[in-house]
């Protein structure tokens, strides 16, 4: 708690980057399928689906650990992680601090 920033500002800030570091995430996982489908009908080898797969792993580890590292602005601890286990969940799991919330206390 002593590492909680008490702007509201600031918690604004930190919870933006959050919602924007998950759209990137849910974005990331959510193109695979349509880019495989232009992938194939441009160039149907197994090299471009290879690639455009390498590609999208890159970018999926990527965006994973930029939302494991997101901090919670109200307890200090990561918002979606818990021990090893990774939930992209609304809440904090640990303060159970919502991620559209408005208020601090």
């Amino acid at each position: 708690m002593e590492n909680s920033p008490t702007d509201p500002v600031v918690y604004a800030g930190i919870l933006k980057t959050t919602r924007r570091r998950r759209k990137f995430l849910f974005i990331t996982v959510l193109i695979y399928i349509p880019a495989l489908l232009v992938i194939h009908k441009i160039s149907p080898t197994d090299r471009a689906m290879g690639t455009l797969f390498a590609v999208w792993v890159v970018f999926l580890i990527i965006s994973t650990v930029l939302v494991a590292l997101c901090r919670c602005p109200r307890c200090g601890n990561y918002f979606h992680m818990h021990g090893i286990t990774l939930l992209v969940l609304r809440k904090c799991l640990h303060c159970q601090f919502h991620i559209a919330s408005n208020n601090i206390s």
